[in-house]
C-alpha cells in the first residue's frame, strides 16, 4: 500500500503544473466545508459547556390568542415550578442588564473610572442547574438569595484578569455595582459564559415570596430534567402545575386570564433556544460549501480525464508486460488520494485562517457561540472524511472509463481508441454540466440573499438615521433614591445635550427602534372600545421618552402635539396624564382617524392617560418586521401600582448637522461633568443600529457570495478544458473544414457552441435543482420569492456569458489552425 502511495507520489511530481492546480482546487473546496462545518459545529452539534448538557432545558410559556410566541417567567411561576414539580432537579430563573462597575481602590490594574459591564440577576439556583463551580472561591448560594443577605457578587474570568490582574487574593475584595458596595465571592471559568459569553458579573436575584407579582413575565427559565424524563412529559408537568399559580401566588395573574389567553407553558431543549433563527442560515452555508466543494472535485476529474487520456498508451504497455488492470487502475486511486491529501492538509490551514477571519467581522455578532468556534478534533477528523471522499468522487469516472477501455486494443492500435475518446469526452462533458449546474445553485442563493439583502436596505424605518449619535446611561438607585431626583437628573442631561453648538436637536428613551433590547410590552386598554366578556386588550411596546425624542429621531408628528416641556429642576411626583402614539397605533383603534383626545390605560383601575399626539409609524422591533403599534409614555415621574417610578436605564439621541462622530467628544464632556461617577457606554452612530439589522443578511450573502465566485471560476476552467480538448481531438477535422474554404469565424462559433450547448444544459439542471430546493430558502429571505425569475434569469445569463469567456481562447486558437499543418498532424 505504502509502496504505491510513494509511486504515486513519485509520478505527480514529475507533473508539478497538474499537482498545482489539482490540489489547489481541492484545498479551495475542502477548506471551504471544514471552515463552516467548524462553525456550524460550534454553534449547532456543539452541547453547551456544562455537565450533562443535554439536559439543560429552556422554560417559557405562549399565549396563543395574544399572539406572544414567548412569555418568560414570573417570580410566581419559578416558585411554584421549583417547588412542585416532578420533573426537573432544579429550576432557575435570572434576567440580563447592564450596571456601572468600579473596582475597589488599589487593585492591581484598576482603572479611575467606572465602566459598564453586562451583568446577569440569577437565583443560586441557576447555579445549581448548570452545574458549574468556581474556579476561585464560590458561585452564588441559597444564602445569598435571601431578602436582606449581605451584597455579594461573583465575576468572569476574563473581567478578573482585566480588572484586576488575576489578584489571586480576589476572593472578599470590595466592589462597586450600581453605587453598591459588594463582596466578590468567587470568579468562574473561562468556559462558563452563561447565558453568554458577554457576561462579566452575576448578581443574586433575592426574591421575596411574600410579595410576588405572578404577572410580571420578566424572568429567563431554566431547568435540569431528572435522568429519564422527557420534554412532553416535562411540559405536561407544568401543564398542570400552571392553573395553581394563582391559587399559590394570588395577585394579577388569574385563573381566567391564564384560560382566556390559552397560556401554555413550552420547554425546549436549551441550546435551540440559544441558537434561535441561525440555525437554517447555518445548515444553508455547509450546503453551500458542499456545492463548491462538488465542483471542485469534478474539475479536478476533468483534469483526471485528460492526464488518464495521455496516459492510455503507457498503461497499455504495462498491462502486455503483465501489470493487472486492478493495479494500474489503484494507482490512479492512489494519485487522487495524494492530492487530496495535499489539499486536505493546505484546505485545513485555510479554515483555520477562514474561521478566524468569520471571527472578526463585524456581522459575525448576529451568530451566537461564534466566538468561541476553534478548529478541534472534529475538524480534523471531518476533513480526514471529506479528503477520502474527494479522492474517490476525483478517480471513480476516470476509473470507470478506464475499465471499459480496451488497453490491448489500443496498443495494437498504437494510440487511443476512438471509442475511449468519445468515452472520456462525454464524461468530461458530463462533468461541466454538473459543474455549471452546482455553480447555479449557488449563484442563485447569493442572488437571492443579495436581492434580500437590497430589499431590507430600501425599507424606511421611520426614522432619520443620518447625524445622530446615541448613547446609553443608567442611573443607580443608590445615587437617585427617588423618581423625583432621577428624573430631575434625565431633565438636566436632555437640556445640557440640547444646549451644545452644532446640536439640534436632543432627547431620551427607555428603547431604540431596532436595538436588540427587549422591548417592554403592555397590555393597552381602550376607554371607548370596553372589551367584550372573555377578550383580552391588545400588547403593545410601551417607551418611555422624552419631549425632544421624536425630533432628535425625525419621527414625523402627524397629529396633535408631543409631551409638555420637562421642567428643570421640578421636584414633583405628579404624573403626567398623557401619551403619544404611533399611526399603527392608532390607525388599528380608530380607522377613521380622530385618535387625539382618546384616553387609554395600562392597567385597569389606574387613571385614563390622554393621547395628545400621533407620531409616524417606526419599524421596532427590525426592518424586516412590520411598523409596530406603539405607545410613548412622558418621560416624567409616573405611578404603577401607587408607587412613584421613573426609568433608569435610557438611550440618549443627539442630532447635529454633520458627522456624528463629532458629537462624540462635547457629548461626553459634558455629561461626564454632570455625572462624573456614571459610564456612559454604547456611543455609536444610529445609523450603526440599520447596520446591525441586517447583519445576519450581509454575512450569509459574503459567504454565499465567495462560495458562488469560487464555484464559476472553477466551473469557467472546467469548461476552458473540456473545450480545448475538444479542439485537440478534432484538430484534423478542423483542418479539413479549413482547408475546404471554412471561415476562421464559423469554426470559432462551432467551438463555442459546443460550450454554450454544455453550459446550457448545466444551467437548465441547475434550475430545476434552484426549483426543488426554495422552500429551504423561503424562512431566511425577505420580500423575495426563492424562486424569483429575475435572479435566475440573472444567473443563468451570468453562467452562459462565463461559458463563452471559457471557450473563445481555444475558439480563436481553432480558428487560427494552419489546415497544412493540422493534416500532416494526422
Amino acid at each position: 500500500m505504502f509502496s504505491v502511495v510513494r509511486l504515486a507520489a513519485r509520478r505527480l511530481r514529475r507533473t508539478p503544473s497538474f499537482t498545482i492546480a489539482a490540489a489547489l482546487t481541492l484545498a479551495l473546496g475542502i477548506g471551504g466545508a471544514v471552515a463552516v462545518f467548524t462553525v456550524l459545529d460550534g454553534v449547532l452539534l456543539q452541547p453547551l459547556p456544562y455537565p450533562r448538557a443535554s439536559a439543560l432545558v429552556d422554560l417559557s410559556h405562549t399565549l396563543a390568542v395574544a399572539g406572544l410566541t414567548r412569555v418568560d417567567q414570573s417570580d410566581a411561576t419559578y416558585l411554584l415550578y421549583r417547588r412542585d414539580n416532578h420533573s426537573f432537579t432544579d429550576v432557575g430563573i435570572y434576567r440580563t442588564a447592564a450596571v456601572n462597575f468600579l473596582a475597589s481602590a488599589g487593585a492591581a490594574g484598576v482603572a479611575a473610572t467606572p465602566e459598564r459591564v453586562a451583568a446577569t440577576f440569577a437565583t443560586a439556583s441557576t447555579f445549581h442547574v448548570l452545574q458549574s463551580g468556581a474556579l476561585r472561591g464560590r458561585a452564588l448560594s441559597d444564602m445569598d438569595d435571601r431578602i436582606g443577605a449581605a451584597p455579594v457578587v461573583v465575576i468572569s474570568r476574563g473581567l478578573w484578569e482585566r480588572a484586576f490582574g488575576g489578584d489571586p487574593g480576589i476572593i472578599g475584595t470590595q466592589v462597586m455595582i450600581d453605587g453598591v458596595a459588594r463582596t466578590v465571592v468567587g470568579v468562574m471559568p473561562n468556559n462558563f459564559r452563561f447565558p453568554d459569553a458577554g457576561v462579566a458579573l452575576w448578581l443574586p436575584l433575592a426574591l421575596d415570596a411574600a410579595n410576588t407579582n405572578s404577572a410580571a413575565f420578566d424572568y429567563r427559565g431554566i431547568a435540569r430534567l431528572r435522568s429519564g424524563t422527557t420534554i412532553a412529559s416535562a411540559t405536561a408537568d407544568l401543564r398542570r402545575l400552571l392553573p395553581q399559580v394563582p391559587i399559590a401566588f394570588p395577585g394579577r395573574l388569574t385563573a381566567d386570564g391564564i384560560t382566556s389567553t390559552h397560556m401554555v407553558p413550552a420547554v425546549q431543549p436549551l441550546r435551540d433556544v440559544m441558537t434561535g433563527s441561525v440555525t437554517r442560515v447555518l445548515w444553508i452555508l455547509f450546503g453551500a460549501v458542499i456545492v463548491l466543494l462538488l465542483v471542485a472535485c469534478a474539475n479536478v476529474a476533468n483534469l483526471f480525464l485528460a492526464r488518464a487520456a495521455g496516459r492510455t498508451r503507457e498503461f497499455a504497455i504495462r498491462n502486455a508486460l503483465g501489470a493487472g488492470r486492478r493495479a494500474l487502475l489503484g494507482e490512479l486511486l492512489a494519485e487522487a488520494l495524494v492530492l487530496s491529501a495535499i489539499g486536505g492538509a493546505i484546505g485545513l490551514v485555510l479554515a483555520s485562517a477562514g474561521v478566524q477571519l468569520l471571527q472578526s467581522l463585524d456581522a459575525a455578532a448576529a451568530i451566537p457561540r461564534l466566538a468561541d468556534v476553534q478548529i478541534n478534533w472534529y475538524a480534523v477528523v471531518f476533513t480526514v472524511v471529506v479528503v477520502a471522499i474527494a479522492a474517490l468522487v476525483v478517480s471513480v469516472i476516470p476509473l470507470v472509463r478506464g475499465d471499459r477501455e480496451s488497453l490491448s486494443a489500443t496498443l495494437i492500435a498504437n494510440a487511443p481508441s476512438a471509442s475511449g475518446g468519445r468515452q472520456r469526452h462525454r464524461a468530461r462533458r458530463a462533468l461541466v454540466v454538473s459543474q455549471v449546474a452546482l455553480a447555479l445553485l449557488l449563484l442563485s442563493a447569493a442572488g437571492l440573499f443579495a436581492r434580500s439583502f437590497e430589499r431590507l436596505r430600501a425599507v424606511q424605518p421611520g426614522f432619520d438615521a443620518q447625524h445622530a449619535l446615541t448613547f446609553r446611561q443608567a442611573l443607580p438607585t443608590a445615587s437617585y433614591p427617588s423618581a423625583s431626583a432621577a428624573a430631575r437628573e434625565i431633565v438636566e442631561t436632555v437640556n445640557t445635550l440640547a444646549a451644545l453648538p452644532s446640536v439640534q436637536g436632543a432627547g431620551a428613551a427607555t428603547r431604540l427602534p431596532l436595538d436588540a433590547t427587549s422591548p417592554q410590552d403592555s397590555a393597552v386598554f381602550i376607554e371607548d372600545q370596553p372589551l367584550q366578556p372573555g377578550t383580552l386588550p391588545g400588547i403593545h411596546h410601551t417607551i418611555f421618552a422624552t419631549p425632544g425624542y421624536f425630533a432628535a429621531m425625525k419621527i414625523p408628528m402627524i397629529a396633535g402635539r408631543t409631551f409638555a416641556p420637562l421642567i428643570p429642576g421640578a421636584d414633583s411626583t405628579t404624573v403626567l396624564r398623557e401619551v403619544v402614539v404611533s399611526e399603527a397605533f392608532a390607525a388599528r383603534y380608530w380607522k377613521s382617524g380622530g385618535a387625539v383626545g382618546k384616553r387609554i390605560r395600562m392597567f385597569p383601575g389606574d387613571p385614563w392617560s390622554t393621547i395628545v399626539g400621533v407620531v409616524g409609524s417606526v419599524h421596532d422591533d427590525g426592518l424586516d418586521q412590520p411598523a409596530g403599534a406603539v405607545v410613548y409614555i412622558p418621560m416624567t415621574t409616573v405611578t404603577f401600582t401607587g408607587a412613584p417610578w421613573t426609568p433608569r436605564d435610557l438611550v440618549f439621541v443627539v442630532r447635529g448637522s454633520g458627522d456624528p462622530a463629532g458629537l462624540a467628544v462635547p457629548v461626553r464632556e459634558a455629561v461626564t461633568r454632570m455625572a462624573p461617577a456614571l459610564p456612559l457606554y454604547r456611543m455609536l452612530p444610529l445609523e450603526t443600529l440599520l447596520v446591525a439589522t441586517v447583519s445576519r443578511t450581509s454575512f450569509t450573502l459574503l459567504l454565499l457570495g465567495v462560495a458562488a465566485v469560487v464555484a464559476m471560476a472553477i466551473g469557467a476552467t472546467g469548461i476552458y478544458g473540456v473545450i480545448a480538448y475538444l479542439v485537440s481531438l478534432r484538430t484534423r477535422e478542423i483542418g479539413v473544414r479549413l482547408a475546404l474554404g471554412a471561415k476562421p469565424s464559423s469554426v470559432r462559433r462551432l467551438v463555442v457552441r459546443h460550450a454554450v450547448s454544455d453550459a446550457a444544459i448545466g444551467v437548465a439542471v441547475g434550475i430545476v435543482g434552484a426549483v426543488l430546493l426554495a422552500r429551504v430558502m423561503a424562512g431566511v429571505l425577505f420580500d423575495v420569492s426563492p424562486t424569483d425569475p429575475l435572479t435566475l434569469a440573472a444567473a443563468a445569463a451570468i453562467l452562459l456569458v462565463t461559458a463563452v469567456a471559457a471557450a473563445w481562447l481555444p475558439a480563436r486558437r481553432a480558428a487560427r489552425l494552419d489546415p497544412v499543418t493540422a493534416l500532416r498532424s494526422e
